[in-house]
């Protein structure tokens, strides 16, 4: 059974990345100042992976049920790959 978006948030961080690794499914990544931002699938949610490429880790988490969040990602979107 998947995991539930309240059940992932009560989580230790460890615990949150093993389980993104095991059930997520990449979607992209954003750019919040030099940090990197990777977004997954979770199946009934999304969840945000912060990473700091310099330190070479993850820095945190963050869970959301709400499409409205995705809004961040619209500007990495290119649509021109799609031309016929």
């Amino acid at each position: 059974m998947p995991l539930s978006h309240y059940a992932f948030r009560a989580l230790p961080f460890e615990d949150r990345l093993k389980a993104i690794w095991a059930e997520g499914t990449f979607l992209a990544t954003r750019w919040e100042e030099d940090d990197a931002v990777n977004l997954y699938h979770m199946g009934t949610f999304f969840a945000e992976v912060y990473y700091d490429p310099e330190s070479n880790e993850m820095l945190r988490t963050r869970a959301f049920t709400s499409t409205r969040c995705l809004e961040d990602y619209a500007a990495y979107v290119k649509l021109h790959d799609l031309e016929a």
